[in-house]
């Protein structure tokens, strides 16, 4: 499996044709406004579906907090919440894990991902913090529709233009159409685990809430706020371009898996390894690297000491 393939790099630029030359990591230096897009017939039905994926995590944690399985939590609902929190494998599995998470679809969640990277904080993206302006209360908007607002609002991303590579992936399109199903057994098999481990109805239970709901809560979570805490607050020791204010914030290196530094990802987003500084933690940089050595995958863009330090803002201290 090839991590940073040519295939990919063409694919992502070609999505941004007529749209200025791209830079050296494959995305635009001048994009135009995204044209506004009109709500489609099942919006409303995959908005009420986007509710359910949000508040039944929550509800998820608000039983567990008041013990409506038990006042302590078992050893079993610990391993239960950690081994799904961070399951995954290469291309199919990683897929499949992925959509574990209950995110969206892969395809979709990419297209989404590279449309961000595009538009960085200006018209366009599609989960700024920026979204409404400067000002106490506009930000707090900014802040929350970074957070999870975008995800009720009737912006799609076309797939075909932001993802055309993936589309082209037959793996990739079956699991994007299995979506639903996986979300079913991403709460329904930690609690079929616990009943049969258990032989027990508080188990199966204790299984869905803390392997099923709360892990999901505490992913989704660090997902998001990766999306607006990560434009918001931290450092930014690395360039990027002049609207993208994507920043490093330290405490969630550990449930984000290394996606926090994500100054650095938006300053070189083709490298493997967002955590390049001493003490940062990115698990799953050192993930990448165990499947390299082992030959699952390969064409891994590491980062150099030299082509960092040119990327380096002159008060950062540079790397040797």
């Amino acid at each position: 499996m090839t991590i940073v393939s040519t295939e990919r790099d063409v694919a992502l630029q070609g999505a941004f044709n007529g749209e200025g030359p791209p830079e050296e990591e494959g995305i635009s230096a001048t994009t135009r406004a995204a044209n506004p897009l009109a709500v489609q017939p099942g919006r409303k039905k995959q908005q009420v579906v986007t509710a359910i994926l949000v508040v039944a995590p929550l509800l998820g944690v608000v039983a567990a907090a008041l013990g409506v399985v038990s006042p302590r939590i078992t050893l079993l609902d610990v391993i239960l919440a950690v081994g799904f929190y961070a399951a995954r494998w290469v291309k199919i599995t990683l897929a499949v894990a992925g959509s574990l998470g209950m995110e969206g679809s892969v395809i979709s969640w990419v297209a989404n991902h590279r449309r961000h990277h595009a538009y960085t904080d200006k018209k366009g993206d599609p989960h700024s913090p920026y979204e409404y302006g400067d000002g106490t209360w506009n930000q707090i908007r900014g802040a929350l529709h970074a957070h999870v607002g975008w995800l009720f609002q009737a912006q799609q991303t076309e797939e075909e233009r932001w993802a055309p590579d993936l589309v082209k992936d037959r793996d990739l399109v079956a699991i994007s159409r299995l979506f639903p199903v996986l979300g079913v057994v991403s709460l329904g098999l930690p609690m079929l685990i616990g009943w049969a481990l258990t032989r027990t109805w508080e188990g199966a239970l204790g299984g869905l809430i803390w392997g099923g709901l709360v892990r999901v809560f505490v992913l989704h979570h660090a997902t998001f706020s990766v999306n607006s805490v990560c434009h918001l607050w931290g450092r930014r020791p690395f360039i990027t371009r002049a609207d993208d204010r994507a920043t490093n914030f330290a405490p969630l290196a550990l449930l984000s898996m290394g996606e926090n530094w994500h100054n650095l990802h938006h300053s070189c987003p083709t490298l493997a390894r967002h955590g390049v500084d001493r003490h940062q933690l990115d698990s799953t940089a050192r993930l990448i690297s165990v499947l390299q050595r082992t030959g699952a995958v390969w064409d891994v863009n590491w980062p150099v000491a030299e082509r960092l330090n040119l990327r380096r803002r002159p008060a950062a201290p540079s790397l040797r």
